[in-house]
């Protein structure tokens, strides 16, 4: 049988397949495929060769290889397929061997960068759900239903005794990966990580999926009424399958960041302070709700912790000691440590004992209107000085924020001015920076910086600007000195593309 520019569509997959322009031959020892080759969308090959062995065309013996390259195996939407969608972008080295009583499979799959598919984890047996409200009267005497039973079971049944497949699977870093946990709700994981796993059918039809996937970065979704939440998830999280590929175990943590101020948090214990003293509580710091999901996949166990990361705060060190503290008290609370997640989670804020009163406040509208109009005439500056001096590169931004740090609530205006410029045929770059306060206060012995605040000189070492060495010089104000202190250094840059890891330490095949 002979093949001439064919093409076809898998509606489950919505798939396309073509130029299949190759020859399947039938003979009276089977059927055989010599390099039967098809291709997908973007041109990429999977080649099936070796052959079907047979003399009475009724059982048949198995000798085949289907060898693939960036193929496109699944390219479909939610309207093609319910439980799965998206695109699936592999490679394969299998061979295929036994009979069609007992086909053994082995082999090995990578799943590559471009694969984006979307998984829906069931929330009941699909079957019992699209039978749900139905009732059928039936005559159990009835001929015609004796007839179709019998239909029915001759179309069940088939030769296939059991398979024997056992696939190693590798995941690349940058294949993508999302697991709808509840369609209803919208609540999702986006991953993306590495792979290394074993998944089998062993003769007696048991489905085994073992192996761990470590996720490098990706986000969770969950939705409550219209309010939508994005945790971030962190590096080093991960899920193992160790049988069943539905009853894999997760430990998954994932990180939602707030801005909220912590005088509700701390609450009375701010009682004997001054008012000022009070106020400085009233300055946003960087809140952060963990989400931590372990156990099993389908049925997670979710706890969560509220944590202030290790940065250089804007506020003194009483404020991220007391805050600390009492976080700590609140993790041996549940209780109340949740009262507070969800807080964070829905309001975006603390709440004290009286949950209808915050002395944090809220965003004025004159704040919100001051934020705007700095990022309005951030770009209207940096569109003006595009032309204003001919080889110099200026960037401007003005930035607009509430301050408390002096007790009392301020409005803090900073513009931040960068001016760079290329020499040597571009091969040599200083830039020249600084922040300029132009209204609220200054922090306790922080500089007035001048235009040559920050500088950076930056030197190309190869024309492509692979290498690069970089001497600076930095001013940053430090809150635990109550301080200015001044950063020099000498930086080498190595700038490098690559697929995989190993690339780097090969040569440029345009140098070669």
């Amino acid at each position: 049988m002979d093949f001439n520019d064919v093409g076809f569509t898998v509606t489950t997959l919505d798939s396309y397949f073509q130029n299949i322009n190759d020859r399947i031959s039938f003979t009276s020892e089977g059927i055989s495929f010599n390099q039967f080759t098809i291709e997908d969308e973007d041109n990429n090959e999977l080649v099936l060769n070796g052959s079907l062995q047979t003399t009475d065309y009724t059982s048949y013996g198995f000798d085949l290889t289907v060898n693939a390259t960036n193929f496109r195996a699944i390219s479909s939407t939610k309207e093609d397929n319910e439980f799965y969608y998206g695109d699936l972008v592999l490679d394969t080295r299998l061979t295929i061997g036994g009979n069609i009583d007992n086909p053994v499979v082995r082999g090995d799959i990578k799943i590559k960068d471009g694969t984006a598919l979307s998984v829906v984890l069931p929330q009941e047996d699909p079957s019992i759900a699209d039978r749900e409200g139905v009732v059928e009267f039936v005559d159990e005497t009835s001929q015609r239903l004796a007839e179709m039973r019998e239909m029915e079971e001759t179309l069940n049944t088939s030769p296939l005794e059991g398979m024997d497949v056992s696939v190693n699977i590798d995941v690349d870093e940058e294949a993508e990966l999302t697991l709808v946990i509840d369609e209803g709700n919208g609540d999702f994981l986006n991953l993306q990580g590495e792979a290394q796993l074993t998944a089998g059918i062993d003769p007696s039809g048991r489905t085994n999926l073992t192996g761990r996937y470590e996720f490098t970065e990706g986000a969770y979704e969950m939705s409550f009424n219209f309010i939508r939440r994005r945790f971030e998830i962190q590096p080093g999280s991960y899920i193992q399958w160790t049988g069943e590929p539905t009853s894999a175990n997760i430990n998954i943590t994932a990180i939602y960041e707030t801005e909220t101020a912590p005088i509700d948090l701390l609450g009375n214990q701010l009682a004997n302070l001054s008012q000022g003293a009070r106020n400085t509580y009233k300055q946003d710091l960087p809140f952060q709700t963990h989400l931590i999901m372990t156990g099993e996949l389908l049925e997670p166990e979710l706890s969560f912790d509220i944590v202030l990361p290790d940065r250089n705060f804007n506020v003194s060190s009483d404020i991220i000691n007391n805050s600390r503290a009492k976080l700590a008290q609140l993790r041996q609370q549940p209780s109340e440590l949740n009262k507070q997640v969800f807080a964070l989670l829905l309001l975006n804020r603390f709440i004290g004992e009286n949950p209808f009163a915050s002395e944090a406040g809220g965003t004025s509208a004159e704040s919100l209107a001051r934020q705007s109009v700095s990022k309005i005439l951030s770009q209207q500056l940096n569109d003006l000085a595009g032309d204003l001096i001919g080889g110099v590169k200026l960037d401007f931004d003005l930035e607009s924020t509430e301050d408390y740090t002096t007790g009392q609530r301020e409005q803090r205006t900073d513009l931040n001015v960068g001016v760079s410029k290329s020499l040597l045929d571009e091969r040599l770059t200083v830039t020249i920076g600084s922040s300029f306060g132009l209204e609220g206060p200054q922090q306790s012995n922080q500089q007035a910086n001048n235009i040559a605040g920050d500088v950076a000189v930056d030197y190309q070492l190869s024309k492509d600007g692979r290498y690069r060495l970089r001497a600076y010089r930095k001013n940053q104000y430090q809150v635990a000195l109550q301080g200015q202190i001044i950063e020099t250094g000498l930086a080498f840059i190595i700038t490098m593309d690559y697929n995989h890891f190993m690339e780097i330490f090969g040569k440029d095949p345009d140098e070669e």
